[in-house]
């Protein structure tokens, strides 16, 4: 399926861009349950301070916080985009993107299309018999022109999908919502990501990823040629704060370490950069780092050190000055 609206070229470009804006490329994440009391996605609830953080005497240790779940969360699957990839994982995460991708942006075109005709129809439209193998597809779309609030519905939608020389069914299950303003002669798109499923399945088994997650992206011309795409997922904090996570890059394993590369936003004080300096694992009941050294830095490029010494303590190096704290 192919869009023929070039206003809709963004949906297709979306999800594929994913990766670049932030997906980032994990190690051997395991399955995608969090089972072990470290940070857990939430629904999209963030609503904290956005600005970049400033870093003081008084708020280090709740930034320390906040820089070492992060770091956890940026390795849940949850938070990549389409499928935290396992290491058996038959196909790749672009190939998966290409799926979603094609599907969201044809979707999304049949209302256009509708809209564009100024064809007043149902605001709510089935589109299971020819999006879908088996399952629902439901979308709702702005009455008339293209600006304004869609929706997208999955329920179980499968569909065949070939990747190499192998054939796959794809199961998308779960709500986008999305809202697209335009902006001078560009626009801005923003599409949230609510409890969605993706399930491949093929003869030798079955992998599946759960994720919620907002995307937005900006443009300055309809044409796309400056495209700028930024991903977000909310989680709870060791601390059993809401925090959230964008720009996520990571590599490395389990038993060799992580390194994590990261933007992490603290309801209270805002965001910080957060690097690491030593491959930092993650062993300890509840989800704690067990060892390894990360690095933040807040505004005016004031930077902070988290030494992680065991499962229970940590320490954090601020002007020269080092402090042992406890985890909550």
């Amino acid at each position: 399926m192919t869009l023929k609206i070039n206003k809709w070229i963004p949906f297709l470009l979306l999800v594929s861009l994913l990766q670049a804006c932030g997906g980032g490329g994990g190690g051997d994440d395991g399955d995608n349950t969090n089972t072990d009391g470290g940070p857990t996605t939430t629904p999209l609830d963030y609503s904290g301070e956005t600005k970049q953080a400033s870093l003081t005497s008084e708020n280090v240790d709740e930034l320390a916080t906040a820089a070492a779940s992060g770091s956890k969360q940026a390795l849940n699957s949850d938070n990549v985009p389409i499928v935290g990839l396992r290491s058996d994982f038959p196909v790749t995460r672009e190939q998966i993107n290409e799926e979603l991708l094609v599907l969201i942006g044809d979707t999304l075109s049949r209302g256009a299309q509708l809209a564009g005709r100024g064809v007043m129809a149902a605001k709510t439209q089935d589109l299971s018999s020819t999006m879908c193998d088996s399952g629902k597809v439901t979308i709702e779309y702005p009455d008339n022109g293209v600006a304004g609030n869609w929706s997208i519905d999955f329920n179980q939608c499968a569909r065949g999908a070939e990747y190499g020389n192998s054939n796959y069914s794809t199961i998308l299950d779960g709500a986008v919502e999305g809202t697209y303003t335009q902006v001078g002669d560009g626009y801005r798109l923003t599409l949230n990501y609510h409890n969605f499923t993706v399930d491949v399945n093929n003869p030798s088994g079955r992998y599946s990823d759960t994720f919620n997650m907002s995307v937005t992206c900006t443009a300055s011309n309809q044409e796309s040629t400056d495209l700028s795409c930024e991903y977000y997922s909310d989680y709870r904090g060791y601390d059993n704060r809401t925090y959230r996570v964008s720009e996520v890059n990571i590599s490395g394993n389990e038993s060799s370490g992580y390194q994590v590369s990261v933007r992490v936003y603290d309801p209270d004080y805002g965001y910080v950069m957060v690097t690491t300096e030593v491959p930092v694992t993650f062993n300890c009941t509840g989800g704690h780092p067990s060892a390894g050294r990360i690095h933040f830095e807040g505004a005016n490029g004031a930077t902070a050190v988290i030494e992680f010494i065991s499962c229970t303590q940590y320490v954090v190096t601020f002007e020269g000055v080092a402090n042992t704290y406890t985890w909550p």
